[in-house]
């Protein structure tokens, strides 16, 4: 928070006391919001939602709308993520532990990658791919901020420390699960991409093969 300068000493003086105590608070509210993510964290072993995803090109204008449903599932061994899309319709997404897989079917291609590659390029990849990580996880990556309450959310800013493509994220921490709900990624060159999360369901139970994908055999494979 910006401290306020005025001209007259005595209100120069209330104005910093003032500024400190709402820092403390703010200090305050972000190490309780991070130590209740940490502690709902702990207890998930799988997450099912539905997923809005909105792109805003800065550039050239104009958005790019997904919509699909979203399946999480946290082991010890590794975690991992199926994106199942009605928007656009057929298109999959899967994270098995370090391999991710696009599967475009309108083009007939796939795209298989690794999260490991994928983070060196774009760091906040490895954030969506994962969205709780640990509080120590986050706190080496990002510089985090409370920016306060917005619809009985807590806003945090967490801007990266290490080189990469993404000026900021911002991500909603849901105050009664303490877990995230909506984040949104500023890249360098301002594009806008935000992902809302609605209906989810903890702990239900997920089949694993739900988080296998194949292809048909004409489809093109791409590797990055």
């Amino acid at each position: 928070m910006k401290r306020s300068t005025f001209l007259l000493g005595i209100v120069t003086l209330s104005s910093i006391a003032a500024t400190q105590t709402l820092g403390a608070e703010a200090n305050g509210k972000l190490d309780e919001v991070l130590a209740n993510m940490e502690r709902a964290a702990r207890g998930i072993k799988s997450i099912e939602a539905d997923m809005n995803q909105e792109k805003r090109d800065m550039q050239i204008g104009g958005k790019e709308i997904y919509r699909g449903r979203i399946f999480f599932a946290h082991s010890k061994a590794c975690d991992k993520v199926r994106i199942n899309y009605s928007i656009p319709e057929g298109q999959q997404v899967a994270v098995l532990c370090n391999d991710i897989f696009l599967y475009q079917p309108s083009i007939k291609q796939v795209i298989i990658t690794s999260r490991r590659a994928q983070a060196s390029k774009n760091q906040e990849f490895s954030f969506i791919a994962t969205p709780y990580k640990s509080v120590p996880e986050l706190k080496s990556q990002y510089n985090i901020v409370y920016l306060g309450d917005e619809q009985g959310a807590a806003k945090l800013e967490l801007t990266p420390k290490a080189a990469s493509s993404v000026r900021k994220l911002t991500l909603w921490v849901d105050q009664s699960s303490w877990l995230p709900t909506k984040y949104q990624v500023v890249e360098k060159n301002n594009n806008v991409t935000t992902f809302t999360l609605n209906g989810m369901k903890l702990n239900g139970g997920l089949d694993g093969n739900i988080f296998k994908i194949t292809w048909p055999k004409d489809t093109k494979e791409l590797r990055k």
